[in-house]
């Protein structure tokens, strides 16, 4: 008899990302780990539908992936400055950030 696993792979390592103030990474509404910049988390699941959310405690955002038995899903997570934050950095040094997640394909 098999087990039935499926991976969830999430990345942090986008060249716009900012490079700075961790993730906290939420499996179906479960607080798993706090990502930081340049690294990867893999999680083993049952398959199915699951929901996964960043969050920078400022803003967050969540994506529904469905994985089958045995396959992996990759999703790329981060911060990003929207075009008014990136002025403002350019001007004070700091200004606001979003947070970014979205499947991508395997590196």
């Amino acid at each position: 008899m098999s087990l039935d696993v499926a991976e969830i792979v999430i990345r942090r390592d986008s060249e716009r990302d900012i490079k700075f103030r961790g993730l906290e990474v939420f499996l179906d509404g479960t607080f798993i780990v706090d990502l930081f910049f340049n690294t990867t988390y893999r999680i083993n699941v049952l398959p199915g539908e699951h929901t996964v959310k960043v969050s920078n405690h400022l803003y967050k955002k969540s994506v529904k992936v469905n994985v089958q038995n045995g396959e992996t899903v990759n999703l790329l997570a981060g911060n990003n400055f929207t075009l008014l934050g990136g002025l403002m950095v350019s001007a004070l040094g700091i200004g606001p950030y979003r947070v970014f997640l979205s499947e991508v394909d395997s590196p």
